[in-house]
């Protein structure tokens, strides 16, 4: 049985970062492919509306209404805009039969409101704040090795690393949700207000936020989508 290693929180330096990058790269070479290779050779958005396990992870109830798939497609790129909350979510459902992830170049991540608040299983999440100069050689590597993979890259890349990063994660399998509307991204969920409550005159605290949320996407998703959910602060 292939070791399982723990992430107890950020990484701390560079040494951290290629540990870290070394174990997901390892469990890669671990992960059945069959379903992903098969997706190699049909477009993103002629994939069969099926139920099969093996071709998608779950999702929140709640959110279930914005996919055009009974659940988190795996190979696909979906886009998560505007919430950090939106992403916990999404996070906590798609671990929830044992899964693996990682949140890369997002060092304001709330790690603790993920755990607590929303469920997310931090010991199988591999939490990158800061991926460097050669960010898209380690944001590969994650999606080789996880099965989700939440990155937030630099406003400047380019569509042909965008267009690489994709294929990688439909040849692997990997769910790969940039925190940016990529081209090309089989769907885009974004967040287009939030009303936050708990707040009385002058006193209380934040207790819940309502989120307004859009999606749209190529093929089957390209009919926008709307739900309105409402999830604890992410501080």
């Amino acid at each position: 049985m292939a070791e399982r290693r723990t992430w107890a929180g950020a990484t701390r330096s560079a040494a951290d970062v290629r540990t870290i990058l070394d174990s997901v790269n390892r469990r890669g070479l671990e992960r059945a492919t069959t379903t992903a290779l098969a997706e190699v050779v049909r477009p993103a958005e002629g994939a069969e509306l099926t139920s099969d396990a093996s071709k998608v992870l779950p999702v929140d109830p709640r959110l279930a209404g914005l996919l055009p798939w009974p659940g988190l497609r795996r190979g696909a790129t979906i886009a998560v805009v505007g919430s950090t909350s939106l992403l916990m979510v999404l996070l906590a459902a798609g671990m929830s039969q044992g899964s693996w992830a990682a949140v890369a170049g997002m060092p304001t991540f709330g790690a603790l409101a993920a755990g607590q608040d929303y469920g997310v299983p931090l010991d199988r999440v591999a939490m990158i704040p800061e991926l460097g100069l050669d960010w898209p050689r380690a944001a590969a590597a994650l999606v080789d090795g996880v099965d989700l993979v939440v990155l937030a890259a630099p406003p400047d890349v380019t569509e042909p690393v965008i267009r690489s990063l994709q294929a990688r994660a439909r040849q692997r399998g990997t769910v790969l949700i940039p925190t940016s509307a990529w081209p090309g991204s089989d769907l885009v969920i974004e967040c287009t207000n939030k009303v936050w409550t708990g707040l009385g005159n002058g006193h209380g605290r934040l207790r819940a936020q309502e989120l307004t949320l859009t999606a749209t996407g190529r093929g089957r998703a390209a009919r926008p989508r709307t739900a309105t959910v409402v999830v604890p602060p992410d501080w």
